[in-house]
């Protein structure tokens, strides 16, 4: 049974006994069960101790008048139902009642049949406000609740996207001998040297993209050429240096990866402007693609390849400091040598697994 029917719970505050009898007896023939106080303060310390969902006070009262009582309740439960009772004389203060939280004010000498309809309707008004409270509750749960698992989805499908650009990767670095897993180490050192540097979380799955798929413009150029064991022609070079263009293609059709396309184009430009495709210099090159250069060099230089030995990282982080200025940008260079060089050692162990 709803709780503005029968059996809802009734505090009178009154000083007159006399009228809590009375009132008393009306709820209670109404179906309510009651409780009753003298005066305000007393009236406060009931209501506080058992939070009845109705509460019935007069105006003029000893010790604690109604309308200090009123605001106190109300600043106790925004929601209690509370009915004024007030003589003629006193409904401009019952109207300020209002005011501060009274669902509505009974004119002395009480209709007792108005007063019953008056508690049913303050009653349903509060039960419907706390109705719509937990329906908004319950809507904001489900709201995230429906979020977490969007994210959730969307969390697994960039892992699947993650996962097949890796393959991708992969697939891309058995056409080119001697680059085993490079994708792989170079998208660990990037991150890594990309994050010491200050690159926001929000743009490393970018610049990851760009570092896996950096090559894929491979994919366009002839075995004759890319797996030629011994120097390229001038003719075979030009061939080979279409492969950021290529790449720059490829990606620009696909809406998730057209991000890292500064990346794939430009991976190959070198600080001093020495580089292709477009000859940039200095910070004309998107940073990314800088990252990317000190990275891929540090990968290159540790790894066997048909056309050089494999060295250290201490070596190859020497290397690559002496060409800082010409080949590498030097402030990302500066903090790559402030990065221990375990870091990479475990990144290349793991890419191995």
């Amino acid at each position: 049974m709803s709780e503005y029917r029968e059996g809802a719970e009734v505090l009178i505050v009154d000083d007159d006994p006399r009228v809590r009898d009375v009132l008393e007896e009306v709820f209670i023939c109404g179906g309510y069960k009651t409780q009753v106080a003298s005066n305000g303060v007393e009236g406060l310390a009931t209501f506080d101790a058992a939070r009845p969902p109705l509460t019935v006070t007069d105006i003029n009262m000893p010790v604690m008048d109604g309308l200090t009582f009123l605001k106190q309740v109300h600043a106790a439960d925004p929601d209690a139902a509370i009915l004024v009772l007030t003589g003629a004389g006193d409904v401009r203060t019952a109207v300020e009642s209002l005011k501060f939280g009274a669902f509505d004010f009974i004119l002395k000498p009480v209709n007792m049949e108005e007063l019953l309809l008056a508690a049913s309707r303050a009653l349903e008004h509060r039960q419907l406000i706390l109705e719509r409270r937990e329906y908004h509750a319950l809507l904001e749960r489900r709201v995230a609740e429906a979020t977490a698992q969007v994210q959730a989805t969307l969390r697994e499908l960039e892992g699947t996207y993650r996962t097949t650009l890796e393959a991708l990767g992969s697939a891309i670095d058995t056409r080119d001998l001697g680059t085993h897993a490079h994708s792989r180490r170079v998208r660990g050192y990037s991150l890594v040297i990309a994050r010491a540097h200050g690159v926001p979380e929000s743009e490393l799955r970018d610049l990851e993209h760009g570092v896996l798929l950096h090559d894929i413009g491979k994919i366009g150029i002839p075995d004759s050429i890319l797996l030629k064991p011994g120097p390229l022609t001038p003719a075979e070079w030009k061939t080979m240096r279409t492969h950021p263009e290529i790449g720059r293609q490829i990606l620009e059709r696909i809406p998730f990866l057209k991000p890292a396309v500064p990346i794939v184009y430009h991976h190959h430009e070198r600080w001093d402007g020495t580089g292709y495709p477009g000859g940039l210099c200095g910070d004309a090159i998107p940073l990314g693609a800088r990252i990317f250069a000190v990275a891929d060099a540090l990968d290159a230089m540790t790894f066997d390849r048909p056309y050089s030995r494999a060295i250290g990282l201490e070596a190859a982080r020497a290397e690559i400091q002496r060409c800082a200025g010409t080949h590498f940008d030097p402030a990302v260079v500066a903090t790559f040598s402030t990065l221990p060089l375990e870091i990479f050692e475990e990144i290349r162990r793991r890419s191995m697994e």
